[in-house]
């Protein structure tokens, strides 16, 4: 089954950071920034299930202005190489109050998209989101209409403690520490002399 994986950037750096953080005393902590490899934690859960078959991978984001030079370079950085490896990237704005614009719209509109087109049958949306909720029963009603049924998963980094729910109308995947700590990113993303 072609399978789309949608990644909310932040949402899934700042899950992981929530969730895991206070648990590691390694320096520098892994989970202070978007340490991981979107390609290998795609793959990763794509391979949950058999037959299911990775067919695209889609990354949003906010990224700061460039009066944050750090973060907006470290973000440009990462999605320069996102777009080399040939995945879809959409870049939209974070505000100083770290409030992203047009992500969660964008996102919304590809799934929907996507559908129309029919061009999967699984679609996993790696944020915990609820904002995806709407996208997600207009998506599963396109379907319906072609007469197609469609998996809809929302996975999202989970310890004890946090909320455990994800999009709703989607089947919650929890990832585990295990699994995003096997998908790290070794590159340094970092702008040059900071």
């Amino acid at each position: 089954m072609r399978t789309i994986v949608f990644v909310d950037g932040q949402n899934l750096y700042h899950l992981a950071k929530a969730a895991w953080i206070a648990t590691t005393v390694v320096v520098p902590n892994p989970y202070s920034w978007p340490s991981y490899d979107v390609e290998k934690l795609a793959a990763a859960l794509v391979v949950q299930k058999p037959g299911r078959i990775l067919s695209e991978i889609r990354f949003y984001t906010g990224v700061p202005n460039p009066s944050r030079k750090f973060w907006h370079n470290f973000w440009s950085s990462k999605l320069r190489h996102l777009q080399n490896l040939g995945i879809y990237t959409y870049r939209g704005r974070l505000n100083s109050g770290g409030q992203e614009k047009g992500v969660d719209v964008s996102l919304a509109l590809d799934l929907v998209q996507a559908t129309h087109e029919q061009r999967y049958e699984v679609a996993i949306i790696i944020s915990q989101d609820s904002d995806f909720a709407p996208a997600v029963s207009l998506a599963r009603e396109i379907a319906e209409s072609q007469n197609r049924s469609l998996l809809f998963e929302s996975a999202f980094p989970f310890s004890p403690g946090m909320n455990p729910r994800g999009v709703p109308g989607t089947t919650w995947v929890h990832i585990d520490q295990a699994t995003y700590d096997a998908c790290f990113d070794p590159r340094d993303y970092r702008p040059k002399g900071s």
